[in-house]
């Protein structure tokens, strides 16, 4: 039974928002998908820009689950160290999700209960996943090896390093949320967090030696420009491995591509039009005779209001089409095609139709919404329509679904948000007089994902929380933030 889609939106860096939707590769014949991406923004803070010129979109395959083969060239050995990459965000993510439910206020009536045993099984699988890739892939296998290969190897060993570092860091980053939430049981947590802190701990401190004893450069805390080093040579053995996932987009924009058929149409009628009363005027001229009067005048002006009335349906023909070409078929079309590396055929894997639309809504006043005011907010939504055909190469080397990755700046509206912080006047209870303190001021706004296949429906909404500085946070339903901490814990979700 096919899969349904799964999606996920995510702050990337202070300024974008990115969004990611995995569509299954079909066995048999084509399918359709749609995704579907909407923001609400402030109408006060909202600023018009282009959209297009602010969306950044690639397309890839998805990480493969590794064959078990014996890897012999560099791209076979990139598919088998992303196919653990893939594994470790899988056993990442479990992980995450299970400190979520255990510090989640809504969740405080019946806790989840902390699996102390599972959280610990994950630091030591992660290890023993990242030591068995090594033991498959970063050996030579044979003395008169290539030299690329061999160097292959060693950037296969850094990155597997480079991976179980992240993987502890947000482990680390997991169990300290937990304990910061506002869950009443918490307190009865406190051992097992610190137990399971101390194995990753544990798991750092002998991957940092092995990096030491490799030579791989190190993330020096003393450094600034070590540090800076270290996320450059990351982000740089990221690009490098998931390179042999991208697919090749060919894009165009609908407008420019029927840019020049429109205007000859359009130009067509508008001179038709304007031969027409030419015609009407000439005969009127030439019954007018020799007179020259009012009559005349009249004519000129007449003629001067046909060549303009020309130039004016050629502006509203053009624009009139675009639109309509936009609302009914799309505004970019694409085309994702595999590297001819992967398939000597290039096959297209994916096209798709994309149109991004934005409009101003009225919305019932949070505050009191039975009371009939309107605040303002302008809505963006874009759409993406496309088919996935079936590849049965792909499928046989463990590729299973494609992902589309969008990232979005909005940058253009900070400079409409208030100032980051702001004094909020406070009673000081030792001097009974009145000090000031400093509160953030943010915004929120209101963003939803969604993916719609043959299989289902899958979807999810949040709350983009941002401030002038920049994007703060995303706040989702179940999250220990959504709750007053000051409220007991009989809370239900709203």
């Amino acid at each position: 039974m096919e899969k349904a889609g799964e999606v996920r939106v995510a702050i990337h860096d202070a300024s974008r928002v990115e969004w990611s939707v995995t569509v299954p590769l079909p066995r048999g014949k084509a399918t359709t998908y749609e995704i579907e991406f909407e923001l609400q923004i402030p109408a006060n803070a909202f600023v018009r820009h282009a959209p297009w010129d602010h969306l950044q979109s690639y397309t890839r395959l998805d990480s493969p689950h590794g064959t078990g083969g014996d890897a012999v060239t560099i791209d076979a050995l990139r598919r088998e160290v992303l196919a653990l990459a893939h594994r470790l965000t899988k056993i990442s993510e479990e992980f995450t999700r299970h400190c979520r439910l255990s510090g989640s206020l809504f969740n405080a009536k019946a806790p989840h209960p902390l699996d102390v045993d599972a959280l610990s099984s994950a630091i030591v699988d992660a290890a023993a996943l990242a030591k068995a890739t090594r033991r498959d892939l970063c050996h030579e296998r044979a003395w008169h090896e290539p030299s690329e290969l061999q160097r292959e190897r060693r950037l296969v060993d850094e990155y597997v390093s480079v991976r179980l570092l992240e993987f502890l860091a947000s482990s680390g980053r997991s169990l300290r949320t937990l304990i910061e939430s506002r869950s009443p049981h918490v307190a009865s947590y406190l051992d097992a967090v610190n137990d399971v802190d101390a194995r990753t701990a544990d798991a750092l401190e002998q991957e940092l030696l092995y990096r030491k004893e490799r030579g791989f450069l190190s993330a020096d805390p003393k450094s600034l420009a070590a540090l800076e080093r270290y996320l450059d040579r990351a982000s740089q053995l990221k690009k490098h491995f998931q390179e042999v996932l991208f697919l090749e987009a060919e894009t165009f924009q609908v407008a420019e591509r029927i840019h020049h058929v429109v205007a000859a149409f359009v130009a067509v009628i508008a001179s038709t039009w304007a031969f027409f009363w030419q015609i009407a005027l000439a005969n009127r001229a030439i019954g007018a005779g020799g007179q020259i009067g009012s009559g005349i005048v009249l004519l000129a002006i007449l003629a001067g209001v046909v060549y303009a009335g020309k130039d004016r349906i050629k502006e509203i023909g053009r624009d009139w089409i675009s639109g309509r070409v936009h609302r009914h078929y799309a505004q970019r079309v694409a085309r994702f095609r595999a590297p001819a590396r992967r398939l000597p055929s290039r096959d297209i894997i994916a096209n798709a139709r994309e149109s991004f639309d934005q409009w101003t809504v009225k919305l019932p006043d949070p505050l009191n919404p039975d009371s009939g005011a309107k605040v303002l907010a302008t809505t963006m939504r874009y759409v993406q329509r496309g088919n996935v055909f079936p590849q049965t190469e792909l499928s046989r080397g463990g590729v299973t679904r494609l992902k589309h990755v969008f990232r979005y700046d909005l940058s253009p509206i900070f400079s409409r948000l208030d100032d980051a912080m702001k004094q909020v006047p406070v009673l000081d209870e030792a001097t009974h007089r009145v000090r000031f303190i400093d509160a953030p001021r943010c915004y929120r706004v209101p963003v939803k994902v969604r993916i719609t296949t043959a299989a289902g429906t899958s979807e999810e909404a949040g709350t983009l929380v941002l401030h002038k500085r920049g994007l703060d946070r995303i706040e989702r339903a179940g999250d220990a933030h959504d709750s007053d901490p000051d409220l007991d814990g009989d809370l239900e979700p709203s």
